[in-house]
């Protein structure tokens, strides 16, 4: 059973990490921050139409401002995002960002991770997933599940190679993965 610290907790300097991936592109990995909503709807306006849907399983032609809030306002235990920054015409840019928020209604904790179309199969996914659920396992967290579509190929072939145990069901008319970690 996850116990989470009180909110507001400081921001955890020590999962920042810069990584090298497939490509031999460098990527800053951080937690996300509030200050970071106009990074996250710079994100939004360069993923493509498919993207988006696989990430909200809807067509959003922006984010509405309370879904804006929701995603950048964490806890840093029971909600945590991480976010991958790289610097693009002189500024950061964030190019993807994967993250978990726990349910207690629900007792689950659901995950999601998107990645700008032009970042993806270079390995970003499957490191930030790792180093996500290696932050949720320290903060109590041994299960996540993700409602997917079941045409995401990508989200499907990364949770395998991931090499955690992966259970699969169907719920309304979309896939729900389940992760012990």
């Amino acid at each position: 059973m996850a116990v989470f610290p009180a909110l507001n907790e400081p921001y955890p300097i020590q999962y920042e990490e810069r990584i090298i991936l497939k490509n031999g592109k460098s990527v800053f990995i951080r937690p996300l921050r509030e200050t970071d909503e106009p990074l996250i709807l710079n994100l939004f306006d360069k993923l493509g139409l498919d993207s988006i849907y696989l990430r909200f399983l809807t067509y959003l032609k922006s984010i509405p401002e309370d879904l804006l809030f929701q995603l950048t306002h964490i806890d840093y235990s029971s909600r945590f995002a991480l976010v991958a920054v790289i610097h693009e015409a002189d500024q950061d840019v964030v190019i993807a960002v994967a993250r978990y928020c726990y349910d207690p209604d629900k007792a689950v904790t659901d995950f999601a991770i998107v990645v700008r179309d032009d970042w993806q199969r270079c390995g970003l996914g499957k490191s930030l997933l790792r180093k996500l659920f290696a932050v949720g396992r320290k903060n109590g967290i041994i299960r996540f599940v993700s409602v997917i579509d079941p045409g995401n190929h990508l989200m499907k072939h990364l949770l395998r190679d991931l090499g955690y145990p992966v259970k699969y069901s169907y719920i309304n008319g979309c896939i729900q993965a389940e992760i012990s970690v």
